[in-house]
C-alpha cells in the first residue's frame, strides 16, 4: 500500500513478503498462513485437546494393557462391559 490518502500513516497497515502484516512503525501486528498451514494448525489444536481428554487418554490406557494374543472379547460383551444405554443387545 502507498501512503495513507488522509495523513493518518500509524494507521496504515501493509504486507511485507507473504508472511507477516505490519503497521506503518514496522512492527508485526499479525501471521499470514496458506489454507494447508491452517488446516495443519488446526489439526495441532484438536491433537491438543484430545491429549488432554481424560476419558480417551482411559480408553487408550485400557486398549493397549489388554494382551494382543488370544481370544478376542465378544462384541456383545464389550457392550455390556462400556455401558452402552442406546444399543438394545440381545443376548
Amino acid at each position: 500500500m502507498s501512503k495513507d490518502p488522509t495523513g493518518n500513516l500509524p494507521h496504515a497497515v501493509r504486507e511485507t513478503g507473504a508472511q507477516y502484516v505490519v503497521n506503518a512503525d514496522g512492527q508485526r501486528i499479525a501471521v499470514l498462513l496458506s489454507i494447508q498451514e491452517y488446516e495443519h494448525y488446526l489439526d495441532l489444536l484438536d491433537d491438543e485437546a484430545d491429549s488432554q481428554d481424560a476419558e480417551l487418554a482411559a480408553r487408550l490406557a485400557q486398549a493397549s494393557s489388554q494382551p494382543t494374543g488370544g481370544e478376542r472379547q465378544p462384541f456383545r460383551d464389550y457392550l455390556h462391559q462400556r455401558g452402552v444405554d442406546d444399543a438394545s443387545l440381545q443376548r
